[in-house]
């Protein structure tokens, strides 16, 4: 654009229009004036209330005809309209000042990452204008790579857009057709066009295009169509939801395929219905959480593994609501299974309710109470259930309990009591059965510190046991629906003291907590009262962090557990993690660690041949490193060895992603795994 506002203006600030409607200063070089018509062909600047006018021609008209005052310009020649918040280029401008409406030629504007343009855009009083012979796109070049045409197009001051008669287009050419389409480009950041493609050894190569049909508000809606040469056709539709205030999210993802490798007992179509839903109050009190996963076949996850088509739904259909108030919580879960190839514990539904823990009048002693009741049903897979049978019941639930802090010189001393009590309807003989148990114990700590010049070091002993009567029903009386149906006889102490260091400035956090479990029953599977040692420990910079755990086997005299991992952010361009683990034979598969029962309930030669026992040594290393702006390389590999009756394994992983152009990301990626180690695969893809 020429600075011609920059020269010395012979016409300046002349017409400050007596019409309250309007106000207008005109700033002309070399102005013309002629029967109420003002005009040059050296540029000028004219500017108002919302708007901003500048050009090399303009005729500017101010006069009354037939009784009406006319307010209006006519502009060529590097023109740029500023109006109602907006910016405009174009080849010729016409714009009525008084009704606020005018109309652009070979128009242009941009709406955060969206240029869109035609060859008329109409002009509204409200800030909203109409395109015709409109295109939309990402890139400021004339010739673009794609765009999205359309006949018409209205977009409103909220930069809410609705089109009609629309055709997506590559390098010019149609390839996609929708009679209409809305969409708010407030929420769009990214392309609604995407490109990519694929190869993957095994599977082949893959098109993918994904285009998005519908956006409206915070609701988006997509389509992808793929073809993969090997196996044939796909097609997904693609629902996303945010809200403004982000406590409403939905995702979806739905796609079927027509499979044409798969077996002949299998169907060649498949799909897998996915979706996510979560939501909360304003007052944060009432949280909905659902998700739902649909697959025709077991193997339809890892014949198409892709971000595309996962939505992490855990692969389970659940349905979850959870409320609290100032005394009480409850929540609901409905948890069906909906693929008949699953093994599952079915809630249909549970409930759960229980109520704050209260002082019972000025005693002291404080009282906590729980409950929860729902009809259980444990399923198993087709090919299971010819061997096992299902498992259902309903069961009722309540824990209650007592706690009364004492707080001594240097010392909190807390002793609590409590009862379960379980009811089942149902078990292995038909018939109803009871469970109780009593639980009993105490927690003892304490809390020293001294502070230095540049730390602050903090000790902590405690002592913590809790006990468990023998349950009036064994296991072998009632179904065992989760690790909360199998209490055991159980006297369990944890006793240790952990030491933490607060620094100042440059000086690392660092935490060391060492700590044992005893077991006061006879016949444990460890045979012994204090069967392993434990070591924590933690080391915290602002760019690393390093934490690990040991546990050393007195019984066994072997490592159980020898675990570390750091974490480094050398600089913006490098970051690489890296893990060990160990696991002895005498570490037992658990979801909680810290759950005794199995080791008091089982003998140790039962649990040795059981898969619970699972020894390994595993290598873990992730490195993401930034060569250069344009292109980044991330290596990841995986090791295992030290199991009994199987070989070491490995696997590799390498990927390079190079942004090439402007608007496409250019991936390659190789992967090493035991039974294929040479697997290759490429992605080309559209990505602004």
């Amino acid at each position: 654009m020429r600075k011609f506002f920059l020269y010395p203006i012979l016409f300046s600030g002349a017409l400050l229009c007596a019409d309250e409607k309007v106000d207008l200063t005109v700033n002309l070089k070399d102005p013309i004036f002629s029967q109420g018509v003002i005009s040059t062909d050296k540029g000028g600047i004219i500017t108002g209330d919302g708007i901003r006018i500048q050009a090399m021609q303009i005729f500017y008209t101010d006069k009354v005809e037939n009784g009406v005052h006319v307010k209006k310009i006519v502009a060529e020649g590097d023109l740029m309209l500023e109006y109602a918040g907006q910016s405009f280029v174009g080849t010729r401008l016409e714009f009525d000042f008084m009704n606020r409406t005018g109309t652009l030629i070979d128009g242009k504007t941009f709406v955060d990452i969206w240029f869109i343009g035609g060859s008329k855009i109409e002009l509204k009083e409200d800030g909203s204008y109409y395109i015709y012979g409109a295109y939309i796109t990402t890139s400021e070049d004339q010739d673009h790579t794609w765009d999205v045409n359309a006949g018409t197009v209205k977009i409103t001051k909220d930069r809410l857009l609705s089109a009609k008669n629309i055709s997506f287009r590559f390098i010019k050419i149609p390839i996609f057709w929708l009679p209409s389409l809305k969409s708010n480009l407030r929420i769009l950041k990214e392309s609604p066009i995407r490109y990519k493609i694929l190869w993957d050894k095994g599977l082949g190569p893959r098109l993918s295009m994904r285009y998005r049909i519908y956006s409206w508000e915070n609701f988006s809606l997509y389509f992808r169509f793929d073809y993969r040469l090997t196996l044939g056709p796909g097609a997904a539709l693609e629902a996303s939801y945010y809200s403004d205030d982000n406590r409403t999210i939905f995702l979806s993802k739905n796609y079927g395929a027509y499979d044409k490798e798969v077996p002949d007992e299998r169907s060649p179509k498949r799909y897998r219905f996915q979706g996510f839903f979560h939501t909360e109050t304003l007052d944060q009190k009432t949280q909905v959480h659902m998700t739902y996963d649909k697959m025709s076949d077991i193997k339809m996850p890892s014949d198409f593994k892709s971000d595309d088509f996962d939505v992490n739904t855990q692969k389970r259909t659940i349905l979850h609501i959870d409320h609290k108030q100032d005394n009480f919580f409850g929540s609901f879960n409905f948890q069906p299974r909906i693929n008949y190839f699953q093994s599952l514990d079915q809630e249909l539904p549970l409930i759960k309710i229980g109520v704050r823990p209260f002082e019972i009048g000025k005693t002291g002693i404080v009282s906590t109470n729980y409950a929860n009741g729902g009809f259980l049903d444990y399923v198993y897979a087709t090919d299971l259930h010819k061997f096992l049978k299902n498992t259902h019941a309903v069961r009722l639930e309540t824990r209650n309990g007592l706690y009364r802090p004492f707080q001594l010189p240097y010392l909190t001393f807390m002793p609590n009591i409590g009862i379960i009590g379980i009811f089942y309807n149902n078990n292995q003989h038909h018939h109803s059965v009871g469970q109780g148990i009593f639980n009993y114990g105490c927690t003892l700590n304490t809390r020293l510190y001294h502070t230095y010049p540049l730390f602050r070091h903090v000790i902590e002993p405690y002592f913590n046991f809790q006990g468990y009567t023998q349950p009036l029903s064994g296991t072998k009386e009632h179904y065992i629906f989760s690790i909360d149906d199998g209490y055991f006889r159980l006297n369990l102490l944890r006793t240790g003291v952990r030491n933490t260091f607060f620094t100042r400035g440059f000086l690392p956090t660092f935490t060391a907590e060492a700590y044992t479990y005893g077991l006061f029953d006879k016949d444990t599977a460890l045979h012994k009262i204090f069967p392993r040692t434990y070591l924590e420990l933690s080391l915290r910079l602002p760019s690393i962090h390093v934490q690990g755990i040991a546990a050393w086997n007195i019984a066994e005299n072997v490592w159980d557990i020898a675990n570390i991992a750091a974490e480094c952010t050398i600089n913006e361009n490098l970051a690489f993690t890296c893990e060990f683990r160990h696991r002895s034979r005498f570490d037992f598969r658990k979801a909680n660690h810290e759950n005794f029962f199995l080791d008091v309930a089982r003998s140790l030669d039962n649990l040795l041949d059981s898969p619970l026992s699972d020894q390994r040594n595993t290598l873990l290393t992730n490195v993401q490193m930034r060569l250069m702006p344009t292109l980044t390389i991330n290596f990841q590999a995986h090791f295992g060895w030290g199991r009994l009756t199987e070989p070491g394994y490995s696997e590799i992983r390498t990927e390079l992603i190079k942004q090439i152009a402007r608007s496409w990301q250019l991936k390659l990626g190789y992967r090493h795994i035991p039974n294929d180690p040479f697997q290759f695969s490429g992605t080309i893809s559209l990505i602004k």
